[in-house]
């Protein structure tokens, strides 16, 4: 009875030992998927940029103020970014990361640098927050959503 106990006492510590080890890969693969999106975006990558993208996925923010469905609309709002801004690199600012079963949410606030064709440079706050869907082992992208910031107004 007792080697009985200390046998299903250690599957019992196994097996709730799996979930923690899982999420923990979960969970760092999609930290590096999410920063491989931001990387290929800041590149101008747009095969890179569209590879990880579900063909219903919905974007809204600040891009169009209406949402955009679908890869293609996607594929069109980035490359009417890259086509207005010779220079923009968008930088997250503390991500956060969860993974609830097979769903997977970044989000956190950025700052938008860019540069239009012979114009200045212009810097832009807002926030952000990506939802993606286990699909294969991978994380895919099905929700995005970014909203600029409004400059702190003080009384006087």
């Amino acid at each position: 009875m007792n080697m009985r106990s200390t046998v299903c006492g250690a599957v019992m510590v196994a097996l709730l030992g799996l979930p923690s080890s899982v999420y923990s890969q979960d969970l760092a693969a999609l930290k590096a998927g999410f920063n491989a999106e931001i990387d290929a975006l800041n590149r101008r990558d747009l095969n890179a940029t569209l590879a990880p993208v579900d063909n219903q996925m919905i974007l809204v923010g600040i891009f169009s103020p209406f949402p955009i469905a679908g890869k293609d609309g996607f594929r069109q709002a980035v490359q009417e970014y890259f086509n207005d801004y010779e220079y923009a690199v968008f930088t997250p600012i503390d991500p956060e990361f969860r993974v609830v079963g097979a769903t997977g949410v970044a989000w956190g606030n950025f700052r938008l640098a860019t540069k239009q064709k012979n114009g200045p440079f212009h810097y832009s706050d807002g926030r952000y927050m990506f939802t993606y869907a286990q699909s294969e082992g991978k994380w895919i992208l099905i929700s995005m959503h970014y909203s600029l910031l409004a400059p702190l107004v003080r009384p006087r």
